[in-house]
């Protein structure tokens, strides 16, 4: 027997012997909650995945969470048994790999399910952080000089310091501290053996580019440009950040003591059409689906540089500040266009 109730669904062996109507079904990591006495999957509150589920069971009947088990068999029974409309693909890695989330939309794509987000191509173009430079390089945008960093010593030729070491395939702020960024090529090789320690995971660096972090958020398949943000760090001193780093991502406390905050970036028009337009080009040429944030730096002299695309960027309600997740759409708006849009979608 399955037992369920609104907005947890329990796997059990048998999963696949009895269809259940689910409107929504929301796959989510194994790490974000965990079984109750009832074996009841429970999301953790106050998470990325609690928030989209509270959102998801204001809007629709039936919403069910399903945790994505790396062994993968249960994980499809559960979903041919609830036969969702939609799977809300909220999942970011498999066993903590992140180059394998496209195999998760792999599989729904197999079982022939709706869900939202970027396909298995979308996400590997964007998830290698070197290949989407190139596919951006190519549309004719700016992209920071880079090298991929393959254990040996890697070649500079052609970029000057500071540079920023990074993981190749790593999410928004993985490694991403104020020590990655690096000034000589002592630093970058010492850098590259502390994160080594850690992970084997390849590694790139890119020569940092001065000036204005932007944030830009697209919504629908059109897709609609939301208005760029902008990380402002209020406090100065020698040991401010520079950049987004995890700690300005993830450390309320750091926040505030160098009073970083987000606003909605005030560009000239001739800037500003060039996020929406570069925007809208590169959008396209990831495959990117449904929703997606792609990330910028503004030189002194105007010049939009790409950084990186995320085909499934954090939905958490408070991602850019209270009520802030997409700027020019409320929370319960935007998730209910990334339903709306994924539903629309050509099978």
């Amino acid at each position: 027997m399955r037992s369920t109730h609104r907005g947890t669904i329990a796997l059990m062996p048998d999963a696949s012997t009895a269809e259940i109507a689910c409107d929504v079904a929301v796959l989510v990591d194994e790490e974000v909650g965990e079984p109750d006495a009832q074996g009841r999957f429970v999301l953790e509150r106050g998470t990325m995945e609690w928030y989209v589920l509270q959102t998801l069971e204001q809007q629709h009947e039936n919403v069910c969470v399903v945790p994505f088990d790396p062994e993968i068999t249960s994980t499809i029974a559960a979903l041919r048994g609830l036969n969702p409309s939609l799977v809300f693909n909220l999942t970011e890695w498999v066993a903590g790999d992140r180059r394998l989330d496209s195999a998760i939309a792999g599989m729904l794509e197999m079982m022939k399910l709706r869900y939202t987000g970027a396909g298995p191509e979308g996400m590997q173009l964007a998830r290698d952080k070197a290949l989407a430079k190139q596919v951006v390089s190519d549309l004719g945008f700016a992209v920071a000089p880079h090298t991929i960093v393959n254990g040996r010593r890697p070649d500079l030729a052609s970029m000057s310091f500071p540079l920023i070491v990074k993981p190749q395939f790593g999410d928004g702020s993985d490694e991403i501290a104020n020590g990655a960024l690096v000034h000589t090529e002592r630093e970058l090789m010492r850098r590259v053996e502390s994160v080594r320690r850690r992970t084997q995971e390849p590694l790139m660096c890119e020569q940092f580019v001065g000036g204005r972090d932007l944030f830009v958020a697209l919504l629908g398949n059109s897709p609609r440009v939301m208005p760029a943000l902008e990380l402002v760090v209020g406090r100065q001193g020698a040991t401010a950040p520079r950049f987004a780093t995890s700690r300005v991502k993830t450390d309320a406390r750091y926040r505030t003591k160098w009073r970083i905050r987000y606003r909605e970036a005030r560009l000239p028009q001739d800037v500003a059409q060039c996020v929406i337009e570069a925007s809208k080009e590169i959008f396209r040429a990831l495959k990117l689906r449904d929703y997606a944030r792609i990330d910028y730096r503004l030189t002194p002299e105007n010049q939009l540089v790409f950084l990186e695309a995320n085909p499934n960027p954090d939905l958490t309600r408070h991602t850019f500040g209270r009520e802030r997740c997409f700027a020019g759409v409320t929370y319960p708006e935007l998730i209910s266009s990334i339903v709306r849009s994924a539903l629309e979608r050509p099978r």
